[in-house]
């Protein structure tokens, strides 16, 4: 790839670059133009200068009335000597100088040949006769190239100083760009609320307004998918129910035992399927726009109130179920929300914990933040799985439980929405821990 590729190549991989790619060419060659123009004129401005000293000197001359016959500045005087400007009478003897003028030369400026040098002639006539002033040509232009290469190279100088400069004025112009991009980042799956549209720049408006349609359709979309999840699971509800109490009705009846076994196992797949009924209903209700009412309380309120509805649960397997610590911390969180929340945790780990196992619940302070924990002594889960489980309906090859998949997915939905994180780690003496974390009322409000 030639150079000029290249270049195009990295300038098109940024808007940054881009502007400043073009800005630093233009400052370039408007910064290359001003320099060759201004020691254009610079370089005239001395020629012209030096015309004019020789004007000068010839009015002085004839002034005094003294015609010397060699050069001023002779030698000796604390003068360079090749800047030496010559005054004589046309048609005088040839000097230590060399000049040699022909007498009919024109009054006026000329440029002569004399020697090895040419020479700026200025001839006047005056009362005494006809003079001329000259200089030699080469040190006149030395003179106008050094008076002319001063205004050169500040210029030159300001080019590079122009281009860092051009560099930060795109950073800081592109500055709500970035802060608009930071802000949709730190946004959930979950927020589509529209971008704000104050004090964004006239020329992103367009591409703001076009994100936030594309936002306004999205969340149509997801609102439509969650209504037919709710009405759908609603629906499922009550044959489900009526199929159970079908089933419970025949119990009481004298059946073989091949067929008491089957009707066992349609009421465990009714039961199953009124939790997963069940499951989608929340999980429609945490993806939904449920307004949040939140309150500052201790979350070991809850975990009691969670551990009591399962107690039973887990008694029936035989595992052991309580607060293995609980510190005196505040939060401002949802409570309906937080049982969901913690209900699920624990409702998920009592189905995968073998019987006789243990389900111990925590919380505690930890660098200014709330941390819940919820840790069984089940069979863990495969490190590259631990996000993945995730995701609704997600169920790991060979589990054992009847859960439906749907439980981590709506600890993540409330987490979200109650400002907080959860997360997943296996426990170094085996089993699960389900971690979750929120700011303390104290650290939010300083």
């Amino acid at each position: 790839m030639n150079p000029l590729a290249a270049l195009r190549h990295w300038g098109a991989q940024s808007l940054l670059r881009r502007l400043w790619l073009w800005m630093t060419v233009s400052v370039v060659v408007v910064g290359l133009g001003t320099a060759a123009l201004s020691y254009f004129f610079g370089y005239q401005e001395a020629n012209e200068l030096q015309d004019a000293q020789l004007r000068q000197i010839a009015s002085l001359v004839h002034r005094w009335g003294h015609l010397p016959d060699s050069a001023l500045n002779p030698a000796g005087a604390d003068v360079d000597k090749d800047a030496r400007i010559v005054v004589q009478r046309l048609g005088a003897p040839v000097g230590a100088h060399g000049l040699q003028l022909s007498k009919d030369l024109s009054d006026g400026m000329h440029v002569v040949q004399s020697g090895d040098h040419a020479w700026r002639v200025f001839v006047q006539q005056g009362d005494k006769g006809r003079i001329a002033v000259a200089q030699r040509t080469d040190v006149r232009s030395d003179a106008a190239i050094d008076s002319a290469q001063r205004t050169l190279f500040p210029l030159l100088a300001l080019i590079p100083l122009l281009a860092l400069l051009s560099a930060w004025v795109v950073q800081r112009a592109l500055r709500p760009l970035r802060q608009m991009a930071q802000g949709v980042d730190a946004r959930s799956e979950a927020d589509l609320q529209p971008l704000p549209q104050t004090d964004v720049p006239q020329e992103i408006l367009p591409f703001v307004h076009s994100i936030n349609r594309l936002l306004q359709r999205l969340n149509a979309a997801m609102e439509q998918q969650r209504r037919f999840v709710a009405d759908a699971a609603h629906e499922l509800r009550t044959p489900i129910a009526v199929l159970s109490m079908q089933v419970d009705n025949l119990k009481p009846l004298q059946l073989e035992p091949q067929a008491r076994q089957r009707i066992g196992a349609l009421q465990d797949g009714l039961r199953r399927a009124r939790t997963v009924v069940e499951q989608l209903l929340s999980l429609a209700r945490s993806q939904g726009e449920q307004t949040t009412l939140r309150q500052t309380l201790d979350p070991s309120g809850v975990m009691r109130e969670v551990i009591t509805d399962l107690l039973p649960l887990a008694e029936s397997r035989g595992i052991d179920l309580g607060i293995d610590r609980a510190e005196k911390v505040e939060i401002d969180t949802d409570p309906a929300q937080l049982y969901t929340l913690l209900r699920n945790a624990v409702d998920n780990a009592l189905r995968y914990t073998p019987e006789g196992g243990r389900v111990d619940l925590r919380v505690r302070a930890e660098s200014e933040r709330a941390v819940i924990e919820v840790q069984d002594s089940g069979p863990g889960i495969a490190p590259e799985q631990l996000q993945r489980v995730f995701d609704p309906f997600v169920r790991l090859p060979g589990a054992q439980s009847e859960g439906s998949g749907l439980g981590l997915s709506i600890i993540r939905q409330i987490a979200q929405r109650l400002g907080g994180e959860v997360t997943l780690q296996n426990a170094a003496e085996g089993g699960l821990i389900l971690r979750y974390s929120q700011s303390l009322t104290s650290a939010r409000s300083g």
